[in-house]
C-alpha cells in the first residue's frame, strides 16, 4: 500500500485556496498510484480560534464535498483531513474520510489543546475504518500525548494510525517522541500531516511516516511537500507478537487481567 501525506500551510479563512491545494494535491497523489492521502488538521479552513470562520468552512464544504467524493472515485484514493462541523449547534474539530463512498465518515477531536476548549466541544467516539484490505485508527494533534487512545484502537484492529497535526515549533520534543512512540508501543505505522509556517503559532512541520519500530522512514523537509512511503502490514504480527530480533512483542505479554482494576502497590498494601 501507498501512504501519501501532504504538507502545506491551510489559511484561515482561505478556503477556495485552501481547497485548490488540495486538488493539487490528490491530482499528484493519485498520478503515483497512491492508496491514501492525509492532509494536516482543519486543512479546509486553516486553524484557528476565530468562530465565524470556522462556521463560514461548514458552508464551504458542503458546496465541495461531492468534488472530493468524485476525485476518490477517480484516483481509488482515501482522502483524510480537516473541517469543523456542528454537533447541536456547537462546533467540533473534526476530521473527514472519503473513501469513494458517498458515506462520508467523521471523527471529532475527543481531547482538546488549549484554547480550543474555548472554541470546540470534545467528541465521544474513536473512529476505525477500513480501506482496501486495511484497517486505519485516526486521531488529531494534541492526542499524540494520550497513549490510551492510540492502544484502543490498535487493540480493535488498527494497523495504520492517521495524525493530522497543526503544532508548535516550541513543543518539538514532544512531536518527535510522542509520533515515535505511539507506532512503537503499538507495532503500528503512524503517518502524520503536519502544518508548516506561520499562524496562531510557529508551525514544525516535518510531517512523516513511522514504521512499527519507531524509525521515521521519511519525512518532510520543505514547507510545501508531497511525501510517500509504501508499507506493508504484513510485518506488524512480528513486532507485536513475535519475541524474536528487533521485535518488542508488547501484544503478546499484554496482561489483561491487570488493566480491568487499579492494581497499586503502596507501602507494601495493595490500594
Amino acid at each position: 500500500m501507498l501512504i501519501t501525506s501532504a504538507q502545506f500551510e491551510p489559511v484561515p479563512g482561505k478556503f477556495k485556496e485552501n481547497f485548490e491545494k488540495h486538488i493539487e494535491f490528490i491530482e499528484k497523489a493519485g498520478s503515483i498510484g497512491a492508496d491514501i492521502i492525509l492532509f494536516p488538521e482543519l486543512s479546509l479552513s486553516g486553524y484557528t480560534y476565530n468562530p465565524e470562520i470556522l462556521e463560514n468552512s461548514i458552508d464551504f464544504f458542503k458546496k465541495i464535498k461531492e468534488d472530493l467524493l468524485k476525485l476518490s472515485r477517480k484516483y481509488n484514493i482515501a482522502i483524510i483531513g480537516g473541517i469543523p462541523r456542528k454537533i447541536q449547534g456547537k462546533l467540533r474539530n473534526s476530521v473527514f474520510v472519503f473513501r469513494k463512498k458517498k458515506e462520508i465518515l467523521f471523527y471529532d477531536k475527543t481531547h482538546l489543546f488549549r484554547k480550543e476548549k474555548e472554541v470546540f466541544e470534545s467528541g465521544e467516539h474513536f473512529l476505525l475504518f477500513r480501506f482496501s484490505g486495511v484497517n486505519f485508527g485516526i486521531f488529531i494533534c494534541y492526542e499524540v500525548g494520550f497513549p490510551e487512545i492510540a492502544r484502543i484502537l490498535a487493540l480493535n484492529g488498527a494497523e495504520v494510525f492517521l495524525v493530522p497535526f497543526a503544532f508548535g515549533k516550541e513543543r518539538a520534543h514532544i512531536y518527535d517522541i510522542a509520533t515515535r512512540s505511539r507506532a512503537l508501543e503499538n507495532g503500528a505505522f503512524l503517518v502524520t500531516s503536519s502544518t508548516a509556517g506561520k499562524g496562531i503559532m510557529d508551525y514544525i512541520g516535518k510531517s512523516r511516516l513511522i514504521n512499527p519500530r519507531g524509525d521515521i522512514v521519511v519525512e518532510a523537509v520543505q514547507k510545501e511537500e508531497l511525501i510517500a512511503s509504501e508499507i506493508d502490514v504484513q510485518q506488524l504480527h512480528h513486532y507485536r507478537f513475535i519475541e524474536s530480533g528487533d521485535s518488542h512483542a508488547y501484544f503478546l505479554n499484554r496482561r489483561e487481567e491487570l488493566y480491568q482494576t487499579t492494581k497499586v502497590m503502596k507501602k507494601g498494601k495493595l490500594l
